[in-house]
Parts: structure tokens; sequence; C-alpha cells
């Protein structure tokens, strides 16, 4: 069989949409569920990718090469209308299950997971009849599937400036159907065509009438929950690909301060004010600000405001600006000037534009500049040095988009990024952090601490003791102010020893304003608060269940303190609002198991299901080959996706630069291997060298590029970025069309059996990526993933051999 002009168009749609539909799975999930819950329910639903094959494998009488072209079109047709289906139940459960908002969120994600199944299935069939059937131009096919989802990953950031997750579903629905009416040119149906081509107009008349609906605030379906919960009194809603935030409350309406930290000595003030809040959780406000700043002078009853007791008439940098409450809180504590770096623009947008008249423009104030930036990457650029760098609270629990199984950390809670806070405070500055107090264990104060110690011991400081100093706030000192069990703590780090004026003035502003002093170079009010501080966080991990290492650049898992050995102590998942980190790394352990079983069925199940035995002899090499290179193939681009997210600062430039340069660049190396196996002597496994060769230069030289590109402009980095991703991309492109000519040779039924190992193992690399990362450092994912292209190389050696011989 040969591929023609529809069928390469029919593989380039199906994958740009195929690829799409994942990451906007994580984005919706992102929104509606807990991330952790989002990562179990698509890695089950990804396995649809070797269901498909193992069902072309298993069916080759049904799927002939006369009926090829009928069951591409029917299958990505049917793909089209699921993955629709699917998200419509999902987000329509919570309808029908007035229940605990834990209950809605597990059902309504264990109700979809079927039809999501169903969906990449479909998918993965329609894939799977492209590249087992054309045995010349696998390569070339292969290509166009990649560079599909290379596409997809650039299509999606822009299509979710303008429209929202929801109605992008059925945008993916409108190009999976181009791809099926590209494929139905090939047969003789013209029930197909036509049935393809009103699918086609009917979702692109809906997503152009819902796009116009939703700037009304009329859609015709819009997500109207969120973590289980009915969302009440959204007033507004914006989409990009990495958040969906929302303004919700009653503008016009008098209350307390609602936000954490303010302390029980918190006068009887009223204000007017909203709420902002990304993917349903990370909440801000936005407070009602008419000018006169002196309205604001209850904010030095945040306890996060602390800083700004010590420090008068600084220049300061807020990171995370929100709603403008840490902006606002500045000015009024007498900082003469603010910079205030947010990473979302929509954000930025939303606060000092659609709102801009009820937060009075804080961005045109005297002595205030925001940008839209990542805050880390911004400050190691800027040349200026700030009398207080301020975080408060600055987190997320959303799912990241750069890649639906990447979920990467925050990169502000590194040594590495503390160095570079440290390195611009000026000499009479400080770097001040709020983080969650646990009142069963403060887990991530101790870790807090450990990494204030090792930051100061970087920069040269010989006692890091004597330039911390911590207070808290916990549950019983609080105010009205919305709040559970748990408490407060705010860090402030100095880069010169805290005097004694500034320790008797701390002592003297926590009793005025209703604070405890929990460290500070004389005081610890808990042992294991002080061993913290003093770089001794092996110590006291002898006394609570966690893990308290500093994170690093390499190991940027703050929240995640899960102590593995520690997984069957029940004491862990009591520890308060940080409990849900716990959960999440313990549900990460459990999906690898889970898919660990799955991905063993998939080697099972054909063997089980296969009449002629002897078509499997000697086939175990050829397992193994493409186990190693999907498994291989998801841990280089994973730990590379974690670890240039840091290096470019932006999630949208993890999704647009890396995984873009990294599917282009595969592409482009399959469409090149026919070419470079005619230059190697038509040896496959000098190409699996090549594989070796490049990836370990480039494993070797990214930790010094990585360093040396941090202060360098954001076009450069980019750049730089690209040109050392696309050769390892390039080469990585040449693994799989390898394997499927040795897969010919030795039998053509076999090859989608092996497009499905190659999935099943892509799924279970995913997530072991994850994990690895998360326990052992990103490096440790790299070189696995190195250590199974050296696997592919043996069995390729091992295969060429064999043929060789017969």
């Amino acid at each position: 069989m040969k591929a023609n002009k529809y069928v390469f168009s029919g593989i380039f749609l199906a994958s740009l949409a195929t690829l799409m539909y994942e990451l906007l799975l994580t984005r919706i999930f992102s929104v509606t569920t807990w991330y952790h819950f989002a990562f179990l329910a698509i890695s089950m639903a990804m396995f649809g990718t070797t269901m498909g094959a193992i069902i072309v494998y298993l069916a080759p009488n049904r799927f002939t090469p006369e009926n090829t072209s009928k069951y591409q079109a029917w299958s990505i047709l049917a793909f089209a209308i699921s993955c629709i289906l699917a998200i419509v139940i999902h987000i329509s459960v919570p309808a029908f299950l007035p229940l605990d908002p834990s209950i809605v969120i597990v059902a309504s994600l264990f109700i979809a997971i079927p039809f999501l199944l169903v969906a990449f299935t479909l998918s993965s069939i329609c894939i799977s009849l492209v590249l087992t059937r054309y045995p010349e131009q696998t390569h070339k096919l292969y290509a166009a599937d990649f560079i599909g989802a290379a596409v997809g990953c650039v299509f999606l950031v822009a299509s979710l400036q303008y429209i929202d997750g929801i109605t992008d579903v059925y945008l993916v629905g409108f190009i999976a159907t181009l791809s099926a009416l590209c494929f139905s040119f090939n047969t003789d149906s013209k029930k197909l065509k036509i049935t393809t081509l009103c699918v086609a107009l009917a979702t692109a008349a809906y997503v152009g009438t819902n796009a116009y609906l939703a700037n009304q605030a009329k859609p015709v379906i819009s997500l109207s929950w969120s973590k289980g919960e009915k969302e009440k009194l959204v007033l507004f809603e914006k989409w990009n690909c990495f958040s969906r935030i929302r303004v919700f409350g009653e503008p016009d309406a008098y209350r307390r301060p609602m936000e954490f930290g303010y302390s029980k000595l918190l006068p009887d003030v009223k204000i007017r004010q909203l709420w902002l809040d990304m993917d349903g959780c990370a909440a801000a406000i936005l407070y009602r600000f008419t000018g006169n700043l002196k309205d604001f002078d209850f904010f030095k009853y945040d306890i996060s405001n602390f800083a700004y007791e010590i420090v008068k008439d600084g220049n300061a940098l807020v990171i995370g600006v929100g709603g403008g409450k840490d902006i606002l809180a500045a000015l009024a504590l007498g900082q003469k000037t603010v910079t205030g770096v947010e990473i979302n623009n929509n954000t930025v947008a939303t606060v000092n534009g659609r709102y801009g008249d009820y937060t009075g423009h804080l961005d045109k104030m005297p002595g205030v500049k925001i940008v839209c930036d990542e805050a880390r990457s911004y400050i190691t650029r800027s040349k200026e040095k700030y009398d207080t760098i301020q975080a408060t609270l600055v987190d997320t629990w959303a799912a990241s988009s750069s890649g639906a199984f990447a979920l990467t950390e925050s990169s502000l809670y590194t040594v590495d990024a503390w160095q570079t806070f440290l390195d611009h405070i000026s000499d009479r500055g400080m770097l001040t952090m709020t983080r969650w107090w646990s009142h069963y264990v403060p887990s991530e104060i101790y870790r807090l601490l450990g990494l204030a110690h090792s930051a100061l011991k970087h920069i040269g400081v010989e006692n890091p003791r004597a330039h911390i100093v911590l207070v808290r706030l916990m549950s019983s000192e609080l105010g009205d102010s919305l709040h559970a069990e748990d408490g407060l703590g705010t860090i402030l780090v100095s880069r010169k020893p805290f005097t004694q004026e500034q320790l008797d003035l701390v002592e003297k502003r926590c009793k005025e304003l209703g604070y405890e002093l929990a460290l500070s170079p004389t005081v610890s009010i808990d042992p294991n608060l002080a061993l913290s501080a003093d770089g001794k966080t092996a110590e006291v991990e002898k006394t609570v269940p966690f893990n308290l290492k500093p994170s690093t650049d390499d190991c940027p898992f703050f929240f995640q303190t899960l102590n593995p050995t520690q997984v069957f102590n029940k004491s862990i998942y009591a520890s308060g609002r940080t409990a849900n980190n716990i959960n999440s790394a313990v549900a990460l352990l459990l999906v690898l198991v889970t898919v660990t079983f799955f991905t063993f069925y998939c080697f099972r199940l054909p063997i089980l299901r296969t009449k002629d035995k002897s078509q499997l002899k000697g086939s175990l090499p050829l397992f193994v080959y493409f186990f190693s290179i999907g498994i291989g193939f998801m841990l280089i681009e994973l730990s590379q996706v974690q670890r240039f997210s840091i290096t470019l600062g932006h999630p949208i430039y993890a999704l647009a630069v890396v995984l873009f340069t990294l599917f282009l660049a595969t592409g482009l190396g399959s469409v090149s291997f026919a070419k470079l196996k005619e230059m190697a002597g038509n040896r496959l496994h000098m190409l699996l060298v090549a594989v070796l060769v490049v990836t370990a230069i480039f494993g070797l030289a990214t930790p010094t590029l990585v360093h040396a590109l941090a202060p360098e402009s954001t076009p450069v980095r980019i750049g730089a970025s690209i040109a050392s991703l696309f050769p390892v991309g390039f080469v990585l492109g040449l693994g799989f069309p390898a394997g499927m000519q040795l897969g010919f040779k030795h039998g053509e039924k076999l090859t989608p059996w092996l497009w499905g190992i190659n999935g099943a193992a892509s799924v279970l690399g995913s997530v072991l990526s994850v994990v690895l990362s998360m326990f052992a450092g990103i490096s440790v994912s790299y070189w696995c993933g190195f250590i199974f292209y050296a696997t592919a190389l043996v069995c390729c050696m091992k295969l060429e051999k064999r043929d060789a011989a017969i």
C-alpha cells in the first residue's frame, strides 16, 4: 500500500487533535479536580493509545488492506464525537450528584474515564492503521505524526487565548473531523463523506457561536463547578494554556477582610472586595481602592507583611501580584517603590484592565511597576537591588500544562532560586516568604528553614542562624479571617546578621500585632526549628516521618515532603493543609503500580489471544526494543520539559518551545531516516549509536547550559533552548522507524502490537519520569532514559545479527 496526500494530511490532523485533547484534559481536570486525580485519570485514559493498536493486531481479518481507509476515517470521526461526549459527561455529573465535593470529584472522573479510554482507543486505531500499513513510508508518516503533535502544542496555546477550555474541546472535535474527511477521500463511501462533512460543520458552528456568546457572558455550555462544588456569583472567567481564572463575589458588599493571616487584634474593619482564583483554588483578593492608602493601615495585622515592620521606606518586589493586595500592602505600610511580578497575563489584564476601576489602577500609581513575567527569571535578569522580596503562599495545586504528565513544581523554592533572590537583596534588605504551618508537623516550615540555611551557606554566610527570623500565627490566634485548623509562618532572611536593635523591634512588634516569635538567633519554640535553621534537617527527619531535604533545581519538588519509606505511616495523612501534597505523592505511586500492571497485560493479553504462536518465535528482542524506546523517549522528553521550564521561566514557553521543538525535531529526524540509514551503510544499530552519543553529550552539557542561560534575555534563552533541544529530538526520531523496519522483516502482522507496546511503555515512562524526578532528581530520570536507549541498541544489534545469518 502507498500513502497519498490524504493519508499524510489525515495523520497530521489526527495527531494534532489527539495531542491537543491530551493537554486540554490536563487543563480542564486542573479546574474540576485536584491535580493528582487529574494525573490518575489521564494516565488511565492514555492506555487507549495501546488498546487501539492491540485491537488492530488481534483483528487482522477486519482491518484488511481493502478497508483500511474506511476504518481510518470512521475511527477518527468516532474519536471526534467521543472526545466531546466524554467532557460533556464529566462536567454534567455534579448536577446529578449533589453530594460531598470529594465524592463528586471521584465520581465525575471515574464516570468519564471509560469514555476517555474509548476516545483514545479510537484515535489509536486510526494512527495504528496509518503507521503499520505503509511499510515503505513508515518513517515519513511517523514524521507527519510528530509534526502534527508539535503544531498541536502551539495551536493549543493560541486557541486558549480566545476561547475557553470547553469550547476548545469542540475545536479538537472539528480538527479530528477534518482528519476523517481527508481519509474519506480514499474511499467510495458517500455516506461517510456526508456524515463527516455534517459533523465538521456542526462542530465549527458550535465553536464560533459559543466563542461569541462566551464573550457576551452567555455561553451555551460552560464549566459551572470546580473542585466538586458548584460555582456561585461568578462575574468573569478567562482561560489560557496554564490556568483558568475567575472573579466572583458581591462587588458592593462591605465585609471583614476575606483573607488568611490576620491576627485577632485586627480592628473592626469592613471593606468592599472580590475573590479572584485560579483553577478553583489559589485564591486572591481584589480590594476596592479609591486612592486613600490610610484605609488599608490594617494590613499590618496580616502576618505576611511583617517584613515591612522592620524595613521602612524601601524598594519592594512582590512575587505573585494576584488581586493586587500585596502591592497595596507594601504601599500602605511605607514602601516607596513596589515592583510586582505576576506570571499570569490574564491575572494582570483582569486586575488592571477589566477591574482596574475597582482596584484603583494600581499599575498607574507613582512608584509602582507591574511586570508580567516569571518572578525568578525576572529577578535573575534584573540589575536592581531590592530592600524586600516578598512571596505569600505562592504555589498552585493545578496540573502543569507543560505536558499531560509533567507535574512540575514551583521553581521559587529551591536553593538555586534563593541564592538568586539573596544576590538581589540590598545590604539592609530581606527575603520574606509565608507558608502554611501545620499544627500536626510543620514540614513545610522545617524545609523552608533548611532551604534558607543552604542558600545562605552558598553565598558565603558562615552562621546562617544569625540571618533568620521566623514568626507565626496559629488558628487560636486568628481573628475572623477565613481559616481552618492550621496557621501561617513568615520567614525573614537577611544578607546581614540581624542586629540586637532589629531583634528587639521584632519581639516588640510581634507582641503589638498578635504574632508569636517562633525562631530567632537566640529563640526557638521548637528544637526542630533550630535544627532546621542550623542545616541539620537529617536529624529532624529522625523525629518526623517526612522528607525535609532542601529542594534544588534538579529536584524542585518543595511541596512534596513524602518519605517513601513512610507510606504506611498513618500519621503523615493527618498533616493539615499539607496533607493534600502527601496524598498527591502517594496517588502518584499508586498510579505507577497501576500503570505497571496494565503495561504488563499489554504484553500478556495479545500473547494469550494469538492463535498462531509461531509468529511470536524470536520476537522477544523486538518487544524489548519497542518497550525501551517508548519508555526511554518519555524519560528524556519529560525530564527536559521539567528542566527547561525553569530555564525559560514560563509555562507557555515550556509548552510552546520545549514540547514543540522536541516533537518537530523528532518528526524531522524520522523523515530523514532513509537518508541517514543509507549513510550508515544500512546498519540500523549505527543510528542508535548516534542517539546515545547525542543524548550523552546533551545530558552532560545541560546543567552548565541552564546555569549560563539564567541571566540572559528571554529571546536568547528561547533561541539557545531550541538550538540545544533540536539535536536531541532529531536523533530520538530515528528509533521508531528503525524498529519498524526490523519489525516488518520479522513479520508484518506483529507491527500493530509493536506500536501498542511502544504506547504502553510511553504511558509507563511518563509516570516513572515524575516519580524518579521527585524522589531522585531530574538528572536521574534523564540518564535512566539513556540506559533504556542503550538497551534498545543491544536488541537492535541482536536482531541485525540474526537477520544477517538468515
